[in-house]
């Protein structure tokens, strides 16, 4: 098959889950011999791992208004639509997903569509999000052949917004695989144990909830430090002062980014990661933690409440007292720790895999190419047709040249 694949970024740092989410699809599915073609609007670091892997990928690039609006050569993005057989189209808020859709659908080819969590945002949108959702992305989730769900909560979300059909909607969870023994580590680190945090420096992560309710801990467990790694994206300064303030800038480290090794590594020393998300998907770092044997702390708004189930950490409200709550039990039960990883790990191995879940993919793909009808599908380009080809022209900026 030819797959072609769409995500707005393919940078470690600011592309965040979706990005290695992408990679990771791509990598497995060019290894079951399929070739796959990547669009993106913001290129980054994975771009190369990915041309090294025989992989075309596009970047478009975009300039910055309300929205990041792509800066797509229409020929250019027509061209790859075309020859695909099958088309996965990733991440809701952005023109790069709608461009991409509707040449879909202009050229008869089926695309699957997952959100991956970003269908919170309609929770209560804002008025021009709002109106992009009612002039673009209604219809592109209507026309999308399968919509694919992250997690089953997130399954039954989209079945309850859009009344779509039960066989429309499948699930295909974010996977791991393990990584090998640490190439680099973290250039400053706390002396003794540790807790960790993993994720952008951002309000939907939480990072503020972890630092209050280790703050309020803090005087029980006295050598007990906080990892803070993650890029920042305008809270690491506050973050700070709120250390600094409560005089715990030898317990509390920020390290910024760490790539995947040195994160690895990061995992593998800490007593337990915490996911102290307002909002998520599903958490990719838990799945990270948990493959090197790692507990979890999590909140109940990370799609991943499993963690609990399997013995594996705890699950707890999206709050400080909550996350204060967890973190002491998790600390008061530290000589459990090792054996709720063991529990966590054999969890995700056994269903968190990234061949299980890529042929589960290939399976859908495979379906709607067989169902297609090209000839009843395909929309001709007739003058009843031109007006919707201008608006979209006119929407995206046309660079001019083939990027």
């Amino acid at each position: 098959m030819n797959i072609l694949l769409t995500t707005v970024s393919l940078d470690s740092q600011k592309g965040g889950g979706t990005a290695e989410r992408t990679r990771r699809l791509a990598t497995h599915l060019t290894q079951r011999g399929h070739r796959c073609e990547i669009v993106t609007m913001q290129g980054g670091d994975l771009v190369k791992q990915l041309h090294g892997r025989n992989m075309h990928v596009y970047v478009t690039g975009a300039m910055r208004l309300r929205f990041s609006i792509p800066t797509i050569n229409p020929l250019r993005l027509m061209r790859s639509v075309r020859n695909a057989d099958v088309i996965h189209i990733l991440g809701y808020w952005n023109f790069l997903s709608v461009a991409t859709a509707f040449l879909a659908r202009w050229l008869g080819k089926p695309y699957t569509f997952s959100a991956a969590g970003e269908f919170v945002g309609l929770n209560h949108p804002r008025p021009i999000p709002y109106l992009f959702h009612i002039a673009f992305g209604k219809r592109m989730v209507r026309n999308a052949a399968t919509l694919i769900a992250v997690t089953p909560l997130e399954r039954r979300q989209i079945l309850e917004r859009f009344k779509s059909p039960e066989d429309n909607v499948i699930v295909v969870p974010n996977g791991v695989e393990e990584q090998p023994l640490a190439a680099e580590e973290m250039e400053t680190g706390p002396n003794g144990p540790y807790v960790l945090f993993v994720g952008r420096l951002a309000e939907v992560k939480g990072p503020d909830l972890l630092v209050s309710a280790f703050e309020k801990m803090s005087q029980e467990f006295p050598d007990i430090g906080l990892v803070v790694a993650g890029p920042d994206f305008g809270m690491r300064r506050s973050l700070e002062s709120f250390v600094n303030s409560h005089h715990l800038a030898d317990r509390v480290v920020f390290t910024g980014h760490l790539g995947e090794s040195a994160r690895s590594e990061a995992y593998r020393r800490a007593l337990f990661l915490v996911v102290p998300s307002r909002a998520e998907a599903m958490s990719l770092v838990a799945l990270e933690a948990g493959i090197v044997g790692t507990p979890v702390l999590l909140t109940d708004q990370c799609g991943f409440d499993e963690v609990e189930t399997v013995g594996g950490g705890y699950v707890v409200p999206a709050t400080v007292e909550g996350l204060y709550a967890g973190l002491h039990s998790m600390l008061t039960e530290r000589g459990d720790l090792p054996s709720k990883g063991r529990a966590l790990r054999s969890y995700i191995v056994e269903t968190f895999a990234w061949p299980s879940i890529v042929d589960k993919l290939i399976s859908r793909f495979e379906e709607l190419i067989a169902k297609r009808e090209a000839p009843a599908n395909v929309v001709v380009d007739t003058p009843q047709n031109q007006p919707a080809i201008e608006a979209l022209s006119t929407t995206i900026k046309r660079t001019g040249e083939d990027r």
